[in-house]
């Protein structure tokens, strides 16, 4: 009985760790910072129709927190890359530019750059409803799970000692709480990534905004200074 309880909780566990897994696989696609996660979820169509992975048909690396750069290894493959990355992720900004080569045999590099959205109020407002929905859905999934593999396991239990009840089901709720536990932990994690984009956006745009108005001052102090100096020439007696 021991053996079978055990494979049931393993089983309950793995269906767990699934749901978890993908959950952060989701988050890492709601795109904040440039998360290389986001680059498996499309593939690319060539000429003949044939789809393929991206790093069969390009590099990648990371310019910096919000930035990737792609290095496509044809450059007749650039339209179709860009379409892969335009069909997943629709938000991206996407620029090329041409890096010249160090052999006078081979073609330039072309290199797509994508840059990540600034979180502004309209997309941290819609950032943080997919935050919500996705993790009630995998909520949903956890608890639904949790319920079906404990009736199974009651049922397994039929005749077992009160202590042996009573240690099955502990490591049930155990294996629950866990991931229970570690998808809210990838909830709060998404969150605070989100707010202090948006905090960034926010910071940025009164640096901007700081910035216009010490230029603005400037031009009304130069205007002032001109009236002056005309009133006073205007106001010259002549000789």
């Amino acid at each position: 009985m021991r053996k079978s309880i055990g494979a049931l909780i393993n089983e309950m566990k793995s269906k767990m760790s699934g749901y978890a897994v993908m959950l952060q696989y989701r988050y890492m696609n709601l795109c904040v910072k440039a998360e290389p996660a986001a680059l498996l979820s499309f593939t690319v169509t060539d000429d003949e129709g044939e789809e393929t992975n991206l790093e069969e048909v390009a590099s990648a690396s990371l310019a910096n927190d919000y930035q990737f750069e792609i290095y496509p290894h044809d450059p007749k493959m650039v339209f179709a890359i860009c379409k892969g990355i335009k069909t997943a992720h629709p938000e991206f900004k996407m620029d090329t530019r041409t890096e010249e080569s160090d052999e006078e045999s081979e073609e330039n590099q072309v290199v797509i750059v994508c840059t990540m959205p600034e979180v502004n109020k309209d997309r941290h407002d819609v950032l943080i409803d997919g935050v919500d929905t996705l993790y009630d859905q995998c909520k949903a999934k956890l608890d639904a799970n949790h319920a079906t593999y404990k009736t199974r396991l009651t049922a397994k239990l039929v005749g077992a000692s009160e202590s042996d009840i009573q240690e099955a089901e502990d490591e049930l709720e155990q294996v629950y709480k866990m991931h229970d536990d570690t998808c809210l932990q990838y909830k709060e994690a998404k969150v605070k990534e989100i707010e202090e984009a948006y905090q960034r956006y926010l910071n940025e745009q009164k640096q901007r905004q700081d910035a216009a108005d010490e230029r603005a001052a400037a031009r009304g102090d130069n205007a002032k200074t001109q009236y002056r100096v005309n009133q006073s020439e205007g106001g010259q007696s002549p000789e």
